[in-house]
């Protein structure tokens, strides 16, 4: 993906490579559009000076889940409901991923990064 991308219920199961070039957003469906089960894995395979945001749709707050650090062992989480994961501008590298799980409420995100701050949760 390397542009603006709106997610369907037939994406479930897909894995999509990531190419930070430039600034986009990928928009999920609503969670109970997804339903229980939707799930999708998002891995960088081209960094660069964009920043790429995975979203929910614009009426929910529904991103739960965390993101581990493998340099330090820190991480990026978030307990209740978000609206981004992001992987960031000029920071991200190549490898950084997140895979996203839907029980039809929310979408849970687990993922592993290089280092700290190259993936987020906002």
């Amino acid at each position: 993906v390397d542009g603006a991308h709106t997610m369907t219920a037939a994406d479930s199961g897909k894995v999509f490579t990531l190419d930070q070039d430039a600034s986009f957003n990928i928009t999920l469906p609503t969670a109970a559009a997804a339903g229980a089960g939707w799930h999708a894995k998002f891995i960088l395979t081209d960094d660069g000076s964009g920043t790429v945001k995975v979203i929910p749709n614009s009426a929910e707050d529904t991103l739960i889940g965390i993101i581990t650090t493998a340099a330090t062992g820190a991480s990026a989480s978030a307990e209740s409901g978000v609206d981004e994961l992001i992987w960031v501008a000029s920071t991200a590298a190549p490898g950084d991923w997140a895979e996203i799980v839907c029980d039809g409420k929310n979408y849970y995100v687990y993922g592993a990064q290089h280092d700290d701050d190259h993936i987020t949760l906002a």
